[in-house]
């Protein structure tokens, strides 16, 4: 009797295993030997070798050809509404300049340094049809080289507006006034004189080679020692707050010149008012 007993529960047991294993192995899969994950580098041939990104080509609402002068209107449209843009802006007492766009492998025009300052011009010329361009200034500018493209956007990245007004003038391309009050040399934060500054310092950090030079000048008022120092705290103030915005300071150079340089009249307040200045001018 005990032993037909055992032999029932030896069958049980053997037919419980058998099923687990059935059930854990087979249909659930929970026993299949794990493989160990190998990384295995594989050459790749020259035919699987992935291409370089080239940029991609835009013609914009106004581009050029390549080694082209001519600009192209694709939308006349939008090319609208950037004149009128552009009419508004100069109502503000902002000067427009254009920065005419090239690769270096591009041909260079006769009569031309480059063929972004033949662009620059003929967007000027463009652009004379509808408003004033004796407020408008021409330059070049050099593109990062990149394979050969047949379109050149001549709007993006090229026109740069500068603020010129009664605190801010501009003298002669390249050199610009900064005027000051009477025995002043921190009342600078007049919005006029503020926007220009905040272009400066914009165009000095997106062009870490550019350099410029700050000379300080007083009108005669005082004595020469008296007024030397005050033409150095003047020309200080202004590459502070350039600094504040993030321009280096290797990019700033500072004289001083008290009043020994007067450009007016010191016998009128008028001519007075004119030499107590700040001058910046671009020098590389």
């Amino acid at each position: 009797m005990k032993k037909r007993v055992w032999l029932i529960l030896g069958l049980f047991f053997l037919w419980g295993a058998g099923s687990t294993y059935w059930y854990v192995c087979k249909i659930k899969g929970f026993c299949a030997p794990q493989q160990k994950e190998e990384l295995v580098e594989r050459e790749i041939s020259v035919e699987e070798e992935i291409p370089l990104e080239t940029p991609e080509e835009t013609k914009d609402f106004v581009y050029f050809e390549k080694n082209s002068v001519r600009p192209v209107i694709e939308d006349s449209l939008q090319w609208k509404a950037e004149v009128k843009s552009i009419k508004e802006l100069q109502k503000e007492g902002k000067k427009l300049f254009i920065y005419g766009p090239y690769y270096a492998w591009e041909k260079t025009p006769e009569g031309y340094d480059n063929l972004g300052m033949a662009r620059a011009e003929s967007l000027k010329r463009l652009l004379s049809k509808e408003i004033d361009t004796s407020l408008i200034r021409t330059d070049s500018k050099l593109l990062e080289d990149r394979q050969e493209g047949e379109y050149i956007s001549a709007i993006n990245g090229v026109y740069q507006w500068k603020t010129y007004n009664d605190y801010v003038k501009e003298e002669m391309p390249g050199t610009v006034l900064i005027y000051f009050p009477y025995n002043s040399n921190q009342e600078i934060n007049i919005k006029e004189r503020a926007d220009y500054l905040d272009e400066l310092a914009t165009e000095l950090k997106e062009n870490p080679d550019m350099k410029i030079q700050i000379t300080g000048h007083t009108d005669d008022t005082g004595s020469e020692a008296s007024n030397l120092k005050l033409s150095q705290k003047r020309a200080d103030r202004i590459k502070s707050v350039l600094v504040n915005k993030g321009v280096r300071p290797q990019q700033i150079e500072i004289l001083a010149k008290g009043e020994s340089e007067p450009v007016a009249d010191n016998k009128t307040e008028k001519g007075r008012q004119q030499n107590r200045r700040v001058e910046i001018k671009i020098i590389k």
